[in-house]
């Protein structure tokens, strides 16, 4: 007869055991293979025993089959949730780093980019310097190229999926085969479709073998939307009606939605109105069964504008008033659910406080101190990465400035100074900005200014610079309730050699024919201030050779030198103009080598942010 000891440890073994076969099958389980119906096994034996690390991985893996199978995102954010602080007090850092990684891709597929990549920067930190461990290596790559990818940011995607199937980690297929499908997706998006179409084709023979079904229907899927921008229509109708029969076959409604949306689309795109609402409406019940209302919105967004283009009004108005309706259904459930987790996180906390506060002592409130203040330094260092990922990428520079330079020194980790631009038509925007104050509450006006930057151009498509800055101060003075926060700011638009801009307490700066120029601007900043009035539009056309430069003030503002004094704005242009003819990269190394010079064992005082474009 077994003993306790024997017997407990036999009942962990069976627990592991279980737990690493759902994990390695969670997104392709074979048929008749109940991966919940285990995850609940493991979960029920691993309390009974109080057996933590069973307990937490149950829960991953639970929340992995609540968001697959029952669509409920809500349920697998907060099973995941309880698995990762459950990792974090066990200080398992592999699977602390599984579970950040299974957030990233949850919070991805639901649109919510800024935490996806925060986890997925967390969890892919530990796996970085773990090249033995194949499996879930891959996996981690997989993912933050994922993000990267849905966050559009292609070149950091590719280079990621690319690291994901070098080396030993090219034998593990099942990831494989999804990175390739995702190299597939990047280039579609840069409508280099030869690649895409062969990546596409690469990732379905890996998933084919595998017999990874679901990853199958995806790559079809793919494959598909491919021939569908190349308005191959036949091609890809196929390759759709393919993938749906797989999803179809294994019940994954969520994913045979989206194929009916799919093919709704390209019924829609080549005139057949009425095979479009046939799949429009499968896609509306599958959307009613699993409760996906803000997928429903946007079906019955499109079945109104069918019906409209076919002059069916009835049954537009009829559809665009569900649309309406689920639409502020939506954002109100979304309000309600957003003030319960609020409340819960609260009640937690308060209780998790009172706990310590019952418990602590000297040597005890010391080491969580220093933990805390590792654990802070992490963040910030995290918020770093997020916040460089959400600057202007050197890609899209690139390709719409002939030579540029673009010296960027935080005071702290993070920085209230930023650079950004946006690509609309045939006009470049590019703005270099200053948002109140530095470090982390620098960091978060700048999080703040960069989103309405994006709100005002790409999505409202306002695009003239002084109605822009004029629509962020609106939107800041609404936000922040009157506070006087906000930014000195300069946006250029530039056509060709025309430009028109918009600045905001920061003057620009043209060097023509070694000549300096100091170009227009108003002197109130992009917020609340003494002025209220709107802001100026300059334009002026630009020749060859001439050298544009705009900046903050954190060169300028330095202190240094022999008598400790600020470096000043005639001393920056003048050595602007000095290096004016040099590569431009040269010249960021000399402004560079000039602050390093003035500053010398003084503390830098602020955010520094110099663009300079060469014509």
């Amino acid at each position: 007869m077994s003993t306790p000891d024997n017997s407990q440890a036999e009942s962990i073994k069976k627990i592991d055991e279980t737990n690493q076969l759902v994990w390695r099958m969670r997104g392709n389980p074979p048929k008749g293979m109940d991966l919940f119906e285990l995850c609940t096994e493991a979960l029920e034996k691993s309390i009974s025993i109080n057996y933590h690390l069973g307990k937490a991985q149950s829960l991953l893996n639970m929340g992995i089959r609540s968001f697959i199978v029952k669509h409920d995102s809500d349920l697998a954010l907060s099973q995941i949730q309880e698995a990762n602080q459950l990792f974090k007090e066990m200080k398992s850092e592999k699977w602390l780093a599984n579970s950040h990684l299974t957030l990233a891709i949850i919070f991805t597929s639901i649109g919510k980019s800024e935490s996806a990549l925060s986890n997925a920067l967390r969890g892919i930190s530990f796996y970085e310097k773990r090249e033995n461990d194949t499996f879930d290596r891959t996996m981690s790559f997989y993912v933050l190229g994922t993000v990267y990818k849905d966050l559009k940011k292609y070149s950091e995607a590719e280079n990621y999926y690319k690291i994901g199937v070098s080396g030993d980690n090219a034998d593990d297929s099942l990831w494989v085969g999804r990175i390739y499908s995702g190299l597939s997706n990047i280039y579609s998006g840069q409508e280099k479709y030869d690649e895409a179409i062969e990546m596409g084709f690469k990732a379905l023979d890996i998933l084919k073998s595998e017999k990874n079904i679901v990853g199958e229907s995806r790559a079809l899927n793919d494959i598909g939307a491919i021939y569908k921008k190349q308005k191959k229509y036949p091609q890809s109708l196929n390759y759709f009606l393919k993938g749906l029969e797989l999803r179809e076959s294994l019940e994954l409604v969520q994913f045979a939605l989206s194929s009916h949306v799919d093919i709704a689309e390209l019924y829609c795109e080549v005139g057949q109105s009425e095979n479009a609402i046939i799949h429009l409406k499968k896609a509306e019940q599958k959307a009613i069964d699993t409760k996906l209302f803000s997928r429903l919105s946007k079906i019955y967004h499109d079945l109104s504008a069918i019906y409209k283009r076919d002059s069916d009004y009835e049954q537009a108005l009829f559809y665009n008033e569900k649309y309406v309706q689920i639409t502020i259904d939506t954002q109100e459930s979304e309000i309600e659910n957003k003030i319960k987790i609020l409340q819960s996180e609260l009640l937690r906390e308060k209780e998790a406080e009172i706990e310590r506060l019952k418990n602590v002592e000297l040597k005890s409130a010391y080491d969580l101190i220093e933990l805390k203040n590792k654990e802070i330094l992490d963040s910030i260092n995290y918020a770093k990465r997020i916040q460089y990922a959400l600057l202007a990428h050197e890609e899209l520079l690139n390709n719409n400035l002939k030579k540029y330079f673009i010296l960027f020194k935080p005071k702290d980790i993070v920085s209230g100074d930023f650079y950004w631009a946006s690509k609309k038509g045939d006009d470049f925007f590019l703005a270099c900005c200053d948002s109140t104050g530095h470090g982390v509450p620098g960091a978060f006006m700048s999080l703040l200014n960069v989103s309405f930057l994006n709100e005002a151009v790409n999505e409202k498509n306002i695009l003239n610079p002084d109605e822009v800055l004029n629509h962020i101060r609106d939107r800041l003075v609404q936000s922040l309730d009157g506070g006087q926060d906000g930014m000195d700011a300069t946006l250029v638009k530039i056509n060709g050699n025309k430009i028109s801009y918009a600045s905001a307490n920061n003057f620009p700066l043209l060097i023509r024919d070694k000549q300096l120029i100091m170009l227009n601007a108003d002197k109130m900043p992009v917020g609340k201030g003494y002025k209220s009035e709107s802001f100026s539009l300059f334009e002026t056309e630009l020749k060859e050779g001439d050298s544009l430069y705009f900046f903050t003030d954190g060169f300028s503002d330095q202190f240094g030198g022999p008598a400790g004094k600020k470096y000043k704005y005639k001393q920056l242009a003048d050595l602007l103009l000095k290096n004016t003819e040099e590569d431009m990269e040269v010249q960021k190394e000399k402004l560079n080598e000039a602050f390093n010079a003035w500053q010398g064992n003084l503390e830098q005082v602020d955010d520094i942010c110099i663009i300079g474009i060469k014509f």
